[in-house]
């Protein structure tokens, strides 16, 4: 089936062409070489050190399939680059934080709540509810870029500073193509993915998504995920350790990727004590979604969009995930018992219930400045939806229904996961 593109924005659109002019796309201006990359993080930090070197395999690869395969134009060089300096200047300072201040490495991460689930399953939704209980720690976008201690920015830039800083990184993408607004909300001071802690190792799906990178996603689907995780949990002690304002450092952490559906036996090794809600929803309607949502992030960078490739990919890789799913849970190796499952339909038609479901199940209180933030959430929400909604049909995957609903049915049975299409 044909894809077609949403607009981009005209800025992009001169920019792609003043790339083309230049008969490189932008190569010759922009640079994605790894090691002027670093040396360019260096220079703008002056900090050396940038800690363990596991994470230059990762970069080297990424770089190079970005160079190689993802066939940017200008305005995509432009941001990928601006985005890795903006995780590589990160990783620098807190290496220097970490040597300076040992005492972060004794903060404990207790009992988190981790929310995960295919991408367009409701994970969103349920994380942000989960976030509306003040006794409740998500890590905010402008965190987990700008990460600094006790909520007092580097000298000279206010914390508001790098919540603004930080948003405009960040909604960047929804002026590329007005259209992805709709798809996926982003700000500097919203809950945001756990990807943006893993980006720091640079093995992390954030990269997977935003960019055709196959070679990349290939070696990342067999790599051994622990260095990033141990990188998470100590962006997560330094957050405790320096709470910004308003914080005790005692709340519970709410976190959230679809990426931890892969890889749940690292995430209880790294956090034994984690309540994880795993979302469920129809995995065909899923790759509707997800591929128009890919396939816009590659618009966005590149002038060249396989739709057809992405949906075949996202289609084997759903339905080879759920059922390692269904097999990893019955295998007796997870803590059943601090694993609680949502069907999509349930989440949308009472989203709170559901939390009060989660909270009764957990025996945690829920109480009564929660639940009025709870129903202010869900007030709002509904008057965003009446204003952008993410518009897809299944149809457009080009794909055999009976063919591909027979491959995940097994998995629907096992979570009762109605079909949608």
């Amino acid at each position: 089936m044909a894809w077609t593109p949403p607009p981009r924005a005209a800025w992009v659109d001169k920019l792609v062409a003043y790339g083309r002019g230049l008969g490189d796309d932008g190569r010759s201006l922009v640079s994605l070489d790894a090691e002027e990359l670093l040396s360019a993080g260096r220079a703008a930090t002056g900090l050396d050190d940038a800690g363990d070197d596991w994470f230059r395999d990762p970069m080297e690869r990424l770089c190079r399939a970005l160079d190689d395969e993802a066939e940017l134009h200008l305005a995509g060089r432009l941001r990928a680059r601006a985005e890795l300096q903006v995780i590589l200047q990160n990783r620098l300072r807190l290496v220097d934080l970490w040597k300076r201040e040992p005492a972060i490495d004794e903060e404990e991460v207790r009992n988190p709540i981790i929310v995960t689930g295919l991408g367009r399953s409701g994970t969103t939704l349920m994380h942000e509810l989960l976030s509306c209980d003040p006794a409740n720690r998500p890590a905010l976008l402008w965190e987990l870029l700008h990460t600094v201690p006790g909520g007092v920015s580097p000298p000279g830039v206010a914390r508001d500073g790098w919540i603004k800083i930080a948003d405009d990184e960040i909604t960047v993408m929804d002026e590329m193509v007005p259209a992805f607004t709709s798809m996926h909300e982003n700000a500097g001071h919203l809950p945001t993915e756990c990807i943006f802690a893993f980006a720091h190792q640079f093995s992390s799906d954030m990269f997977t998504g935003i960019y055709n990178v196959p070679s990349y996603t290939i070696w990342k689907s067999g790599a051994d995920q622990t260095p990033a995780y141990d990188w998470h949990r100590r962006m997560l002690q330094t957050l405790k350790w320096a709470p910004p304002d308003g914080r005790t450092g005692d709340e519970r952490w709410v976190l959230k990727a679809p990426s931890h559906l892969g890889h749940l036996p690292l995430l209880f090794a790294t956090y034994p004590d984690a309540r994880v809600v795993m979302n469920h929803r129809d995995p065909l309607r899923v790759v509707g979604s997800l591929a128009d949502t890919i396939a816009t992030l590659h618009w966005m960078h590149s002038d060249r969009v396989a739709h057809d490739i992405v949906v075949e990919f996202l289609c084997m890789g759903v339905e080879i995930q759920m059922n390692g799913i269904a097999e990893v849970r019955d295998s007796g190796t997870l803590p059943s018992d601090q694993i609680a499952d949502v069907v999509y339909k349930d989440l949308v038609a009472d989203p709170i219930g559901t939390v009060k479901r989660l909270y009764d199940g957990w025996e945690l209180e829920l109480s009564d400045e929660a639940l009025a933030r709870l129903h202010a959430y869900v007030d709002a929400r509904h008057t965003r939806r009446e204003v952008a909604e993410h518009r897809y049909r299944f149809e457009d995957t080009g794909l055999d229904l009976a063919e591909h609903r027979a491959l995940v049915s097994a998995y629907q049975e096992r979570f009762s996961v109605p079909s949608e299409v």
